[in-house]
């Protein structure tokens, strides 16, 4: 359907994509609860949501326990039956049970294909998110079908950074679920065709999906070459589409919608058992880590806890990361708990790790070669190392999806990623100073349009006392009048 070849442009392919570690392990549940767990009150892009529990109460699996705070927020659900320990602005601790009754089995719902709104305030109340993990809440994007007519869900399998094997997994072994919740979003927006894009070096996902699909005329299994980072919207929509999104639009104004395979499923679990997101599939991964493993975990497990479930460590790790080796961040607290976007825990050892010590610029133009938007990395360091934000601007800075291809393949091992990533934030900052001083500027403006109000009414007022004290003067008295 699709000519991919004249749609892609740039992207890299690691020669050891460390898949090997895990992709033949299937999905595990924890053999050990953990002791406790974090419920970080901000898992998505908006505000922090609002605890509704107290410290001491006793909570059960799937009760809601922070509700959503203004647009962009999702609500958060006790992933598992215990107690709360404490409650702050950052999150809520919990103490699981010792031991956990399951919830007696819900009866599979009546879909309610007639009614897209109580499907979508279904999904807004299980707290789903975004779980290729920018964590942006499903239901705001799905309110986009109101604006514009949706032509195409991109279901996004690609799962093309190094390392992770969760989507693989998922795929291979949920695809009837994955299939369903599909049809649930089709449902929904009114999409005429749905396009699940998987990277060729999954082929048992790839056959599993079509298996699934095969009694659907309008969902697709594409193949798509390995290449990293097919897996972003903007790269998978051109590879899957042809349409190359302008700066600053939205891709449902193109009548396209991409959603994660791991969503999908939890928005088939939330309409058909009316279950909200608490755990998710994690792959646990890296030479450092003596078994990795794909588990499912309960939102707000310590990272501590999945590498112990995982055997411990066999070395000290040269890096710790939280998502993938290329846009993942760096773990600085093992301790911390996994969030409903963390997709994968890596414990990378000397081999695995690029710790070169950066050296002058070669002009060999690799990194541009490479770059998924067509950017001269070359060109635009420079001028971020210069501070010249604006002429970074107009060479496309605000375009750098932050992939890390271009640091990738730099043979002289310079900061690209991070220095661009820093010119975005002082470009977003210079937006927010920008937006900030014209708010103050306007409310000045208004303040002094209402105090000159005030006053030109104060004046009139004043005028019209003089005038009825001079009509009194100059009325005749009765007696005059007599």
């Amino acid at each position: 359907m699709f000519n991919f070849a004249k749609n892609i442009s740039g992207g890299v392919h690691p020669i050891d994509d460390g898949k090997s570690l895990t992709r033949n392990q299937p999905i595990e549940r924890l053999n050990e609860l953990p002791p406790r767990l974090y419920l970080q009150l901000k898992q998505h892009p908006g505000a922090k949501a609002i605890a509704v529990v107290s410290e001491g109460d006793a909570v059960s699996a799937g009760q809601l326990i922070a509700c959503a705070n203004g647009r962009f927020c999702a609500p958060i659900h006790a992933p598992l039956n215990g107690r709360v320990v404490s409650v702050d602005e950052q999150q809520i601790e919990i103490k699981p049970d010792m031991v956990q009754t399951p919830p007696p089995p819900q009866p599979i719902k009546e879909t309610p294909t007639n009614d897209p709104a109580l499907m979508l305030e279904l999904i807004k109340n299980a707290g789903i998110v975004g779980m290729g993990g920018a964590m942006f809440p499903l239901y705001d994007k799905l309110e986009l079908c109101d604006k514009y007519d949706i032509d195409s869900l991109l279901i996004n399998g690609s799962e093309c950074e190094p390392y992770m094997t969760c989507d693989d997994r998922v795929m291979r072994e949920q695809s009837a679920q994955i299939v369903g919740g599909i049809r649930l979003l089709m449902q929904i927006t009114k999409a005429k065709q749905a396009i699940i894009g998987i990277e060729k070096n999954k082929p048992e996902a790839i056959d599993a999906m079509i298996s699934a699909t095969n009694e659907d005329d309008n969902i697709h299994v594409h193949p798509l070459p390995a290449l990293y980072p097919l897996g972003s919207s903007k790269q998978l929509i051109r590879a899957l589409t042809g349409i190359q999104l302008a700066e600053g639009r939205r891709s449902a104004s193109y009548g396209v919608l991409v959603h994660n395979v791991a969503s999908c499923i939890a928005v088939f679990e939330a309409i058909r058992f009316g279950r909200p997101m608490t755990h998710r599939v994690v792959t646990v991964s890296g030479r450092a880590i003596s078994e990795p493993r794909n588990i499912l975990a309960p939102i707000g497990t310590p990272i501590s806890h999945l590498i112990s479930q995982c055997g411990g460590l066999v070395q000290t790790p040269t890096q710790q990361i939280m998502g993938g080796p290329m846009m993942g961040r760096m773990i600085t607290n093992v301790h911390q708990p996994i969030v409903k976007g963390t997709c994968g825990i890596l414990m990378l050892d000397e081999t695995e790790s690029d710790i070169s010590v950066p050296s002058s610029c070669l002009r060999c133009g690799r990194c541009a070669q490479v770059c998924p938007m067509q950017l001269q990395p070359l060109h635009l360091l420079p001028l971020v190392q210069h501070e010249q934000f604006d002429e970074a601007k107009t060479h496309g800075l605000s375009q750098c999806l932050s992939c890390g291809a271009c640091a990738y393949v730099c043979p002289a091992s310079l900061p690209l990623t991070a220095s661009f990533n820093w010119g975005k934030f002082e470009l977003k900052k210079q937006r927010y100073m920008t937006t900030k001083s014209e708010t103050t500027r306007q409310r000045a403006a208004e303040h002094q349009q209402r105090l000159a109000a005030e006053a030109e009414a104060k004046k009139a007022a004043k005028a019209a006392k003089a005038a009825k004290r001079k009509s009194r003067r100059n009325s005749p008295t009765q007696e005059e009048t007599v």
